[in-house]
């Protein structure tokens, strides 16, 4: 949810309002987005996922991170967002003591609230397309499906059984085991 529909502020006055506040704050093309504490059922979700990414990119030169933030950057190198993705997976990565992490994530997955379904599926697939993120999984527990959407080709598919990995080869995600 915006916190001042049609108002925008600069990426300095975020900062500050960040600090400021014990809210979850974001900041997507000048526009702070606030949410809501998680549900109980939104945690079990992420961290259901959340160990099922460890397991498997652990292997493949890639790490599994939850609830970071992550400043995106357009051409211009001017900041077009600072977010904290859910999931996030990055590969070749090596610096975990970063507050803030600049590198793209080639996979994020949010795991949609009420209050998020618009920043979530409009607002955050248009700035991590722009961004460079390779795959998004946009999870709707009410709904119990999966979007994943494949960037490099601008491919979407919705889920509703088992959810597969565009980028991940072999990944797969058996959906009644998030939702028990």
């Amino acid at each position: 949810m915006a916190l001042a529909e049609n108002r925008t502020v600069s990426y300095e006055d975020f900062l500050k309002l960040r600090e400021a506040s014990d809210d979850k704050l974001e900041f997507i093309d000048h526009v702070v987005y606030m949410t809501p504490a998680p549900t109980p059922l939104h945690q079990r979700i992420c961290f259901k996922v959340a160990k099922i990414l460890d397991g498997y990119v652990e292997d493949k030169d890639c790490q599994m991170l939850q609830g970071i933030n992550i400043r995106f950057l357009d051409e211009q190198k001017r900041k077009i967002g600072d977010v904290i993705p859910d999931v996030s997976v990055f590969c070749n990565y090596s610096d975990i003591d970063a507050t803030f992490i600049e590198d793209i994530p080639a996979l994020i997955v949010e795991v949609v609230s009420p209050s998020t379904v618009y920043t979530d599926n409009i607002k955050k697939t248009d700035l991590y397309k722009r961004a460079g993120v390779k795959e998004y999984w946009i999870i709707d527990s009410k709904s119990k499906c999966i979007t994943v959407w494949n960037f490099i080709s601008d491919e979407q598919m919705i889920y509703h059984e088992v959810t597969k990995s565009y980028l991940i080869e072999g990944l797969s995600i058996e959906l009644r085991d998030l939702f028990v």
